[in-house]
């Protein structure tokens, strides 16, 4: 059994049904909404006392799945402890925006602390769900869901070249990704039930997955190709490179890890 942990109750749920139907048709499955941000997680772990130098003391992620939505108790009501499901798929955004809505209440505090922090926190929850049969296993989108249609007629060849700034995530990238999309409201990437357009979307599925794959190798290596190893583009490699190159001048790689969830999982 497959657990996939998703952020938000609107696109990622339309995500999951297409990668479904692309590729996990015989699986016994189950997704859970989590219904707050990548921070709301960390906080939600910590109010379990979990400390994240002893997995000894880590709160189990199926109560704090559980706990955050009616609808997810119902859904776990025969699983009792993570050990129960085979593996566990955590898919969070980065919220580079976040730094925002903290210096709104903490005014004194600079942005440059504020995102030190915010990456911090990212760091311990990546090397915390670092494997999908133990405590579960973390992708992170950047900066949110949206990067999974900023691109142009796949395959793109400038996909490489995207990035965004931190003002721009500031409630505008939605807007953004949607107007420099080839694929408006997802038209060609998400399943609607048009068993018509499912070819065009396997096939656009693995372009996405291509070149985000090989983005993620860009970022990590500067080679615009396919990794040598699963490895050279792990989620961890991304998150270091993405802040040690882009976040100096706050700005990171758009990248999205459906794409490289799939690279991971099948390949």
């Amino acid at each position: 059994m497959i657990l996939f942990i998703v952020e938000g109750s609107k696109t990622e749920p339309r995500v999951y049904e297409t990668i479904k139907r692309l590729y996990f048709r015989d699986e016994e499955d189950i997704i859970c909404i989590f219904g707050s941000n990548i921070y709301g997680l960390y906080n939600r772990l910590k109010k379990y006392n979990a400390d994240f130098d002893d997995i000894g003391n880590v709160a189990n992620i199926v109560d704090v799945i559980r706990e955050m939505d009616p609808n997810n108790a119902e859904v776990l009501k025969n699983i009792k402890l993570s050990s129960d499901i085979d593996q566990v798929f955590l898919f969070f955004d980065y919220d580079f925006q976040h730094a925002y809505h903290v210096q709104e209440q903490h005014p004194e505090c600079s942005l440059e602390e504020i995102l030190k922090e915010d990456d911090t926190r990212l760091k311990e929850l990546l090397d915390f769900f670092n494997e999908e049969t133990d405590m579960g296993k973390l992708y992170i989108n950047y900066p949110m869901i949206e990067s999974l249609k900023y691109t142009k007629q796949l395959p793109d060849v400038d996909f490489h070249t995207y990035r965004t700034t931190l003002e721009e995530c500031r409630g505008q990238f939605k807007k953004v990704a949607e107007e420099f999309s080839d694929y408006k409201a997802y038209k060609g990437i998400l399943w609607d039930n048009a068993p018509a357009e499912i070819d065009e979307i396997r096939r656009n599925w693995e372009l996405l997955k291509q070149q985000n794959v090989m983005k993620a190798n860009y970022i990590c290596t500067l080679s615009y190709s396919m990794p040598t190893s699963k490895e050279d583009v792990s989620q961890q490699q991304v998150f270091a490179h993405q802040i040690n190159t882009y976040d100096k001048n706050k700005s990171i790689a758009i990248l999205n890890s459906f794409p490289l969830f799939l690279y991971d999982y099948l390949k």
